[in-house]
């Protein structure tokens, strides 16, 4: 147990931190399996609105220290590689 004021100070602050950090992680992986949603789906122009959206939380969680800066580069090199091979893939043939 801390006994100087200060480091009651230091597990008051860790503890606010950790479920800043823990939300902020939640809602990125929550957004990720959205856009994967949308790619198995075959949607694409959903797909790209989620990929933005993760992208952007991805960048904030990264410049405020939840992540690493090349973990969140690393993420969203991979959704956009799934994006890209749903772009590429040729559209399924329609039943006559």
């Amino acid at each position: 147990m801390p006994r100087s004021l200060s480091a009651k100070k230091r597990v008051r602050q860790n503890e606010t931190r950790r479920i800043r950090n823990r939300t902020i992680k939640s809602r990125i992986r929550s957004a990720r399996r959205e856009f994967l949603a949308a790619v198995a789906a075959g949607n694409a122009d959903k797909a790209r609105e989620q990929l933005l959206k993760c992208e952007k939380m991805l960048h904030r969680a990264a410049n405020n220290g939840p992540l690493h800066r090349k973990t969140a580069g690393r993420i969203i090199g991979r959704l956009r590689r799934h994006l890209n091979a749903l772009e590429r893939a040729p559209a399924a043939p329609r039943p006559a």
